[in-house]
């Protein structure tokens, strides 16, 4: 039987240091997400291949698939984080104003953001082309992106009818028909574009939002 140090059982001994990567992992990712959206407008009616996107953010084929099963997997992805950033960002903008009526006008103006600021505007273009919209997966993320945005304003429309500043408001079915008709005028629909001017939609959609809700008087913007 061996004897002193060559008795040493496997786990006793120090484990060999692997291959260093070259970024950390959320570095890595992230250049994942950037190269992504880069082939993205690139490619607006072809198919985004995962050899572009790697070509794209100059690593291996293995730093990919570390962190994505396919490249479907990480166009869902990278929708999903889009969606939970800009819902958080549509809750803060609400919560930065007092009133339902304010609050209302908010929530309008942050979704017409989506396609009327520039940088927003990109991303929002790349990740509903044609190609995108074809993945596995896509239609999922896409529901669940949309329930995320309007669950702010069917808590809004609540809250007015509760004060009685949305008098006529029946808030579920209401928050829906709203949802429909500000992703329109946004040009949120799939194949649609915006076809009036931010201040043109914004107008037409408060006033109608609140005649609509039985607001007697307009609310300051």
């Amino acid at each position: 039987m061996p004897s002193g140090a060559a008795a040493a059982s496997a786990d006793d001994r120090p484990a060999r240091a692997g291959r260093p990567r070259r970024f950390a992992e959320d570095t890595e990712r992230q250049l994942i997400f950037d190269a992504a959206l880069v082939v993205m407008r690139r490619s607006t009616d072809q198919n985004v291949s995962v050899a572009d996107i790697l070509a794209e953010a100059g690593i291996a084929t293995r730093s990919f698939y570390r962190h994505f099963s396919s490249r479907d997997e990480l166009i869902c992805a990278m929708f999903r984080n889009d969606a939970e950033h800009a819902a958080i960002v549509l809750r803060d903008r609400i919560a930065s104003v007092a009133s339902p009526g304010e609050q209302l006008v908010a929530w309008i103006d942050e979704i017409l953001s989506f396609r009327h600021e520039g940088a927003k505007e990109r991303r929002v273009a790349a990740l509903g082309s044609a190609a995108v919209m074809r993945v596995e997966g896509y239609a999922e993320e896409a529901a669940r992106a949309s329930t995320l945005l309007t669950e702010p304003l069917v808590a809004l429309l609540q809250a007015g009818r509760d004060d009685g500043s949305f008098p006529t408001c029946d808030p579920a079915s209401d928050a829906s028909l709203i949802r429909a008709m500000v992703w329109d005028a946004a040009g949120l629909t799939a194949g649609r574009r915006p076809g009036l001017s931010r201040q043109e939609a914004h107008d037409r959609l408060l006033s109608f939002c609140r005649r609509a809700l039985g607001v007697a008087q307009p609310t300051d913007r």
